[in-house]
């Protein structure tokens, strides 16, 4: 005991910043991710996931669908501002410019899927009338789809990312299995599809320990939030059920049958937000909630563990994140995914934070 006393004092002596973070860090242990995963233990939790269901991969093939809009396009610009309505009531956060920015962060995306999870069949961009920068590698593996195409004509356009993952099951030659990304999802180190779907079909649902419930009349209710309360009232009055775990924010192994199955059983529910040009209170969020656990009451999926960083590019503790996520890789202590979200523009005044985005993306995915 006196020895460990003396080499305690000795460390604050010689450096007491280390001591300190080191004491605090034993008290108040860091949690990047919404899964209570204790930072610098990704990777042992990781490899011992992947090696406890080695044997379980799927042999069929398994799509990767996104949802991508570039903000920077004067057409789309034109066309938004053209729907916005001021005397409407919009969710939070439902009309501002952080929602639609475009920071190039799908082409970085796509090379962590190249890079990380190559095993995937084809990989669908779903847009509005857009074409987005695509790596060479993946170009014969891309096929670009217009909202036009899924959506009916009766709602378009939509600005509502809640309306047009309503809308993903009609993608034409879709797989049965498939993942949908939103484009600012990264895989950070090799995953294989096991993670993702078992040999028997069975879809991974990734919960975090985020609660889906809040107090009513709470002024900072999300979109999010809401729709998730929403899908449950759809469970409640159909199954007698709830779910207060929202999905980790990463991306969501889907089974196309079943969002064809809630997409007939739940169209009314479907048609009546999908007029919606932005996001409201009345959405529903189909693919990250209601289809997932949809799947798992039909027995078609099970949770499964998915440790993602998230964080917001526009706040200071941005850099944070990118430092753990650099000395992740050089020590092969990573997590599964992270999400670079981009939230709202009024909060921050953090000038830089879309170059310092694209010099962390190109030194962790090119360098």
């Amino acid at each position: 005991m006196l020895t460990i006393s003396l080499r305690k004092f000795r460390k604050l002596k010689r450096a007491p910043i280390l001591f300190f973070r080191d004491y605090l860090l034993k008290r108040h242990p860091l949690v990047l991710n919404h899964n209570n995963i204790i930072n610098a233990t990704e990777g042992i939790i990781v490899s011992a996931l992947q090696n406890s269901i080695a044997s379980f991969k799927p042999a069929f093939k398994i799509d990767v669908v996104y949802t991508w809009v570039d903000a920077n396009d004067s057409a789309w610009l034109q066309k938004k501002r053209l729907h916005s309505n001021a005397d409407i009531s919009y969710a939070l956060y439902a009309t501002e410019e952080s929602r639609f920015s475009n920071h190039n962060e799908l082409y970085y995306s796509l090379l962590s899927i190249e890079k990380n999870i190559p095993w995937v069949n084809r990989i669908f961009i779903v847009t509005d009338n857009q074409k987005p920068l695509i790596p060479d590698s993946l170009k014969d593996r891309v096929v670009l789809v217009d909202h036009s195409e899924i959506i009916p004509q009766q709602y378009l356009p939509t600005f509502n990312s809640h309306v047009v993952e309503a809308y993903l099951h009609k993608i034409k030659g879709l797989s049965e299995h498939f993942i949908y990304f939103n484009d600012d999802f990264f895989v950070a180190q090799k995953n294989n599809p096991e993670h993702f779907f078992k040999s028997n079909g069975i879809a991974s649902l990734f919960v975090s320990n985020k609660s889906t419930s809040y107090s009513p009349g709470e002024e900072r209710t999300t979109a999010t939030l809401s729709a998730c309360q929403n899908c449950n009232d759809i469970f409640e009055s159909n199954f007698a059920v709830r779910f207060d775990n929202t999905l980790t924010h990463t991306y969501v192994p889907l089974i196309k049958s079943v969002f064809e199955e809630s997409a007939s059983m739940f169209q009314h529910e479907i048609a009546a937000f999908s007029k919606n040009k932005f996001r409201a209170k009345n959405d529903l969020n189909v693919a990250t909630f209601l289809v997932p656990y949809h799947q798992y009451i039909l027995g078609k999926s099970a949770p499964n563990l998915d440790i993602c960083f998230y964080f917001n590019i526009r706040s200071p503790a941005s850099g944070s994140f990118y430092r753990a996520l650099i000395n992740g890789k050089k020590d092969n202590n990573l997590p599964h995914s992270f999400c670079a979200n981009d939230f709202s523009s009024n909060e921050f005044n953090h000038d830089g934070y879309s170059e310092r985005l694209n010099e962390f993306l190109s030194s962790f995915f090119i360098s």
